[in-house]
């Protein structure tokens, strides 16, 4: 399991759980921030919710709240069994230039919030004679067991809403009678406007490049690839060489176009190296075995061995030195020694020309006989 970091305590917009770290205990360090890196306050992990579901974009309504208000969920804090409620900003909130007092969640208890599950029909009210429809909470939820999705890297499970209120007409109470609660469908991406900057559609839909046709029938003679030679001949000499221009240019630089690193081509590289170094052990196994001079075959094998493990590091040696050299640098330190080199004669011939200025208290020394 991850490590538990801070960036974990803080409320967040996911709807689905992806880990158990809100099980987690805080460390004390981390709960008695102060300042701006405060958090709220968690609670024991004993007290603490194992699966949500109550998530952002869920619309509920609180306990004792008279009014009845459907709120949307914003927020959830895993850690202090809070939920944040979108709430949306009044005409004076909205004229106020205090960037702290728009957009200000309310967050409340995780047991407060009772879960919408959509407005039913129900008999008509004593003296009317049209059916009315209410809105409908759960005031019990249940689930299914919940499962790692592998796929979706999170956990996934039904939840149902076991008894509501009002109370569904016909409902039995049984499990096969619960009402299924859907989870929120996140927001689709905003739509915006393509820019200058942007490719238009039609540009990237449009077919710029067509390939040869292949021969109908198998008896048919396989036409042969345009030659990349010729090619390269043609925009050197062009009058010497005759070149049809009407071939498509793709063909001759497909090497250069396809990617030397990708996974494929490093994995060709490698299984061609490993098939080198076992045809070459089996080359100098062979050669040991042909003149055995007194050894044994065990011993000329391991002989054979030795010289084959001391060719191999020789080569990385050179190859070693080979790729310093292509990327520059024997060139740096050619370089660098001139520079050097240019420094020390400056120095010299700044020495050589250095006079003194007459001052008193100087002593020249004599030239000893």
């Amino acid at each position: 399991m991850p490590a538990l970091r801070t960036q974990n305590l803080l409320p967040t917009h996911v709807r689905w759980t992806k880990d158990l770290l809100h099980l987690l205990p805080v460390p004390r360090f981390v709960a008695q921030r102060k300042g701006a890196k405060a958090i709220c306050k968690p609670v024991k992990p004993k007290d603490r919710i194992k699966w949500w579901n109550v998530v952002p974009g869920d619309q509920v309504r609180l306990l004792g709240d008279k009014t009845g208000t459907i709120h949307e969920v914003h927020l959830i804090n895993k850690f202090s069994n809070r939920v944040y409620l979108k709430r949306e900003n009044t005409a004076d909130e909205s004229k106020s230039s205090d960037p702290r007092k728009q957009n200000v969640s309310k967050q409340v208890p995780y047991s407060r919030c009772q879960l919408f599950c959509g407005t039913f029909s129900f008999p008509p009210a004593a003296g009317q004679a049209e059916p009315q429809k209410l809105p409908v909470f759960a005031t019990r939820i249940s689930t299914t067991k919940p499962f790692w999705h592998p796929t979706m890297h999170r956990f996934e499970w039904k939840r149902f809403a076991a008894a509501t209120i009002p109370k569904l007409p016909g409902a039995t109470g049984l499990p096969e009678d619960r009402l299924h609660i859907p989870w929120p469908k996140p927001n689709p991406p905003r739509k915006v406007d393509p820019s200058l900057y942007d490719t238009p559609k039609d540009v990237v839909t449009e077919i710029t490049y067509t390939p040869p046709s292949l021969p109908a029938s198998f008896d048919a003679p396989v036409p042969e690839p345009p030659s990349e030679q010729l090619y390269i001949s043609t925009l050197r000499t062009p009058q010497a060489v005759a070149y049809d221009a009407a071939q498509p240019f793709e063909v001759h630089v497909s090497k250069e176009l396809t990617n030397p690193h990708s996974r494929a081509k490093k994995q060709a590289r490698w299984q061609a190296y490993q098939e080198y170094r076992r045809r070459l052990l089996a080359q100098m196994v062979a050669e040991e075995m042909r003149d055995l001079q007194g050894r044994t075959r065990a011993v000329a094998r391991a002989d054979a061995t030795y010289k084959w493990k001391a060719r191999l590091e020789e080569e990385r040696k050179a190859e070693v030195l080979r790729r310093w050299r292509n990327r520059g640098g024997e060139a740096d330190l050619l370089r660098t020694k001139e520079r050097k080199a240019r420094k020390a004669r400056r120095e010299n011939e700044r020495l050589k020309n250095l006079v003194l200025e007459d001052a008193p208290n100087q002593v020249i020394p004599r030239a000893q006989a």
